[in-house]
């Protein structure tokens, strides 16, 4: 493997010394401009890149942020936010380093573990469990911030879903609509984000004076299966409503996929609402109404609160809570008489 090229590789073919030359790339004044253009034209013949890592150590300070997110791919929301985190971190000049979990808390560590080794200023966390100690202890004295909905009211640094608006807003619009057997489909593990949701229903149709149906069935790790699994077993057992709220909207494709199956029409015989807004929801096919996460809000929000702890400036909120909102498409209509 080739050496790396360095400041003071191109200081021996420019004739200069390296100090020179790492001013020149930086357009220090005391440079001229035809040395400044002869220096950036060797660096970019022999793919230079700037040695970040020394750089920040020399200048006591950091680019980059860690995420740590439960699942990237299917079944998840994870690389919209991740998405949004990076762009919002690139416009500042900021990098992001991820990791994956793939929902186990030993891994959670571990990867907070090695980000805190490589020197991360802040680590945005969205947590697998309710319980996050052991990331905690992991980052140390790193700052953390907590995003999602399993978060605690005692945690500094928190951007936090309102799951329960959710829960009325999706109750709002199906009675709205005639619906009043109205089910709440779910999954396992039983955290946070799902008690918000579950009880935030619970008390919205409770407070129209309608009786609320939980079902909860299969796992984070397959929401698709899981929504599969629960309209099947109201089927089986004859309970199906007429509308259907789904905790993902992974779990209502897969609702979706078992009603037509079954010559099942959507809206007209069951309508559907799942939750996130994923890319395939407004797919013309696909048509879902659903939850719409403000992800591009989040992911900014959770860049500028880190690079505040980085850069150590105030003014940022430490703590701040986004409703989702209501997307209407396809998948509800009026109740059929």
């Amino acid at each position: 493997m080739p050496n790396r090229p360095t400041l003071k590789t191109i200081g021996q073919m420019a004739g200069l010394s390296h100090v020179a030359v790492s001013k020149a790339l930086r357009d220090a004044p005391d440079i001229s401009a035809a040395t400044k253009e002869r220096v950036k034209k060797i660096a970019e013949e022999l793919g230079y890149t700037p040695n970040l890592a020394a750089r920040n150590l020399y200048l006591k300070r950091t680019s980059t942020i860690g995420m740590m997110v439960p699942a990237m791919g299917d079944n998840t929301a994870y690389d919209y936010i991740f998405n949004e985190v990076s762009a919002a971190a690139a416009e500042l000049g900021y990098c992001v380093m991820l990791g994956s979990s793939h929902r186990r808390r030993d891994l959670e560590a571990w990867h907070c573990r090695m980000m805190v080794g490589n020197q991360v200023g802040v680590i945005i966390v969205a947590s697998c469990t309710n319980d996050v100690s052991h990331i905690k202890a992991a980052c140390g004295p790193t700052p953390v911030i907590f995003i999602g909905g399993k978060i605690s009211q005692e945690e500094n640094f928190a951007l936090v879903c309102d799951y329960r608006h959710s829960a009325e807003v999706a109750v709002e619009h199906l009675t709205g609509l005639g619906h009043k057997r109205i089910a709440l489909l779910s999954y396992e593990p039983e955290n946070l984000t799902i008690q918000q949701k579950e009880e935030g229903f619970s008390e919205a149709m409770e407070r129209r004076g309608l009786i609320p149906q939980i079902v909860q069935t299969g796992d984070a790790a397959n929401t698709m299966q899981a929504g599969k699994e629960a309209v099947e077993q109201l089927l089986e057992q004859g309970e199906l409503p007429t509308a259907l709220w789904c905790a993902s909207d992974y779990m209502a494709i897969g609702v979706i996929n078992v009603l037509k199956r079954q010559g099942l029409s959507v809206p007209g015989d069951v309508s559907v609402v799942g939750h996130d807004d994923l890319y395939f929801s407004r797919y013309p096919d696909r048509g879902l109404t659903t939850l719409h996460i403000p992800m591009t809000d989040l992911g900014k929000a959770a860049v500028e609160l880190a690079i505040s702890l980085i850069e150590q400036k105030g003014g940022v909120q430490p703590r701040q809570v986004f409703k989702p909102s209501l997307v209407i498409r396809d998948s509800t209509g009026p109740v059929r008489a």
